[in-house]
């Protein structure tokens, strides 16, 4: 979970990739395949007096500049930009808040995802049917939401799993005196890798 759209994070993903691919691939076949190579070297010449070409007849006013280059230049930067912008995306969506609430004309009262974090780890923490367990709070939509991550141990019940962390949560939405949406990811035997159990509101 983060603040990225999915589908733009594996369709940039797979156009890097294609990208990659495609440009080693020729890399490798320019270098290892004889009759590549030797194409290459027989159209060279050709390609670098058409390229001059190019540069020379579309050159901004008197500046010796090609109105190419400064394309290919904006493209450039443009493509740096989107990939600063997606590397920095990553990672976020977590929020140290869970609880936002004014309580009267003069204050407003703040609960930390730490204290709902910590309520929740300590409840489900020693159970037995858990090999291991995380909770994290994310903000979709503005909204704070609960990550219960559990790993069961082989033969457990992912239904059993969820009524557990089930009893956590009602725990701890008497204890915050409100309900917060909570999504609920089951993992370990085959049984609780294919179900995810969603508590939203």
């Amino acid at each position: 979970m983060n603040s990225t759209n999915r589908f733009a994070n594996r369709f940039l993903i797979l156009v890097t990739g294609l990208v990659l691919l495609v440009v080693g691939a020729a890399g490798a076949a320019a270098v290892l395949v004889p009759v590549v190579r030797d194409a290459w070297k027989d159209q060279a010449g050709a390609v670098d007096d058409q390229i001059a070409t190019w540069v020379e007849q579309t050159q901004i006013g008197t500046a010796g500049i090609s109105w190419i280059t400064v394309a290919g230049l904006a493209v450039l930067v443009i493509a740096v930009i989107l990939l600063v912008v997606f590397i920095v995306r990553q990672g976020r969506g977590h929020t140290r808040v869970a609880v936002t609430e004014p309580t009267s004309e003069h204050g407003t009262t703040v609960i930390e995802a730490s204290v709902a974090e910590h309520a929740l780890q300590e409840a489900i923490d020693g159970r037995p049917e858990f090999v291991a367990s995380h909770v994290s709070t994310y903000r979709v939509r503005r909204t704070p939401v609960l990550k219960v991550s559990v790993t069961c141990r082989r033969g457990v019940s992912p239904k059993d799993a969820a009524n557990i962390v089930e009893d956590a949560l009602r725990a701890l939405d008497t204890l915050l005196g409100r309900s917060i949406p909570t999504l609920i990811q089951i993992s370990g035997g085959f049984r609780a890798r294919v179900t995810t159990t969603t508590r939203l509101q």
